[in-house]
């Protein structure tokens, strides 16, 4: 993905900007949702300026004057998004069961929602990955960030979890945080392709048992 010179902006900053600039004339996080539909389905490089101002019923200059160009675009919708899925991740992870329950019904949504999903259309932040290129050092920054989140969010379930005694006491829980992660985004992949949730469940299962 092509970084272009100008810095980007965070949906907040360009929010932000464009307030003080003139009054806006469209919900931000609107837009933002409807282009982070089009790159989600179509991938960054398939997608055109001309989908996305479809998709969001704005012109050019609205897109460019707050975002830039199409790599600003697609940053803003990527951490548009990740807020969204990172905030859910919490929610599963801190439901009001125990946390070996919590944990494991975090990790079967994501087997269910990969058995729903078909074609390209796995998950944004996976896909966009997944396509990113050598040397986009701007979007590589995001994407462990957001990873970092998620990490972090599956390591302090698997300390509630070790507290409780359900885990296994001496695991490193950044270690764990780290597997289980490669195992949320392992299901969103092999789900591209493998559309049997007891499949995915097995693997659910299997990850599980590592922590005991």
């Amino acid at each position: 993905m092509k970084q272009s010179g100008h810095p980007k902006q965070s949906a907040k900053q360009a929010g932000d900007a464009c307030v003080r600039g003139r009054p806006r004339e469209f919900d931000t996080d609107t837009v933002l949702t409807s282009a982070s539909q089009v790159f989600w389905n179509h991938g960054y490089h398939a997608t055109s300026i001309d989908d996305l101002c479809k998709a969001t019923g704005l012109l050019r200059g609205s897109l460019y004057g707050v975002f830039g160009d199409k790599h600003g675009i697609m940053l803003a919708a990527l951490d548009h998004y990740a807020e969204g899925s990172v905030a859910r991740l919490a929610e599963r992870l801190n439901a009001p069961v125990s946390p070996e329950e919590a944990l494991r019904n975090a990790l079967l949504h994501y087997a269910r929602v990969a058995c729903g999903l078909s074609g390209e259309r796995s998950c944004f932040i996976t896909n966009t990955t997944l396509e990113m290129q050598p040397g986009d050092e701007e979007l590589r920054t995001r994407v462990a960030a957001i990873q970092r989140r998620m990490a972090t969010l599956l390591a302090a379930s698997v300390i509630r979890g070790q507290t409780s005694g359900a885990f296994n006491s001496t695991l490193d829980e950044k270690a764990v945080g780290d597997f289980l992660l490669c195992v949320m985004q392992g299901l969103r992949v092999l789900g591209r392709v493998a559309h049997k949730e007891d499949a995915l469940s097995a693997i659910v299962d299997v990850a599980m048992r590592a922590l005991v």
